[in-house]
């Protein structure tokens, strides 16, 4: 053979490759001529009526274990440990607690040791969460971090708060 037979082999293969090529994936998902789904994710039941046979997944976001201040981080610790159950402070206590941070700043001196006992009470990050989300209901929509930091400087935040905070576990299962 020549090299030019060669060639129209080659390119009639080629054309003939892209036509089917292009007639599959147009096809794709559509019944073919024998009724049956080209699609492997669907069958056919009965006359006609497609069903979806692929499981859908949801996938649980893990927490942000580093960010226990935030309201939020209860609601998704929740749905991380789902069906199981965690251990969460009671409203009166996380009141109660709330009371005691919120009297802790004084106009000349403010209480760091009140601040230090309420953080040493707690059981779990879960906690932390409560309590902001229960100075936040109580105090006009205010914020358990902003508050502590408005008179309380770095070293003495790291000192009588992440101290005890950091020692925590993430939660507590019931």
């Amino acid at each position: 053979m020549t090299q030019r037979t060669w060639w129209m082999i080659g390119g009639g293969t080629l054309l003939l490759g892209g036509i089917g090529g292009i007639i599959y994936f147009k096809n794709k998902g559509k019944q073919s001529a024998l009724g049956y789904s080209i699609d492997p994710t669907r069958s056919n039941i009965g006359s006609g009526i497609k069903v979806n046979t692929v499981a859908t997944a949801s996938l649980k976001q893990e927490p942000n274990w580093n960010k226990p201040f935030n309201m939020n981080y209860l609601e998704d610790v929740k749905k991380w440990v789902y069906p199981k159950k965690i251990a969460v402070l009671n409203r009166s206590t996380a009141t109660h607690l709330v009371k005691t941070l919120h009297n802790a700043r004084g106009t000349f001196n403010d209480d760091e040791y009140a601040v230090r006992d309420v953080f040493k009470k707690l059981q779990s990050k879960t906690d932390v969460a409560s309590l902001s989300k229960a100075y936040y209901e109580n105090h006009n929509h205010k914020d358990l971090w902003q508050h502590l930091n408005s008179f309380l400087s770095h070293s003495e935040m790291k000192q009588y708060v992440w101290q005890y905070i950091n020692r925590l576990p993430n939660y507590k299962l019931t």
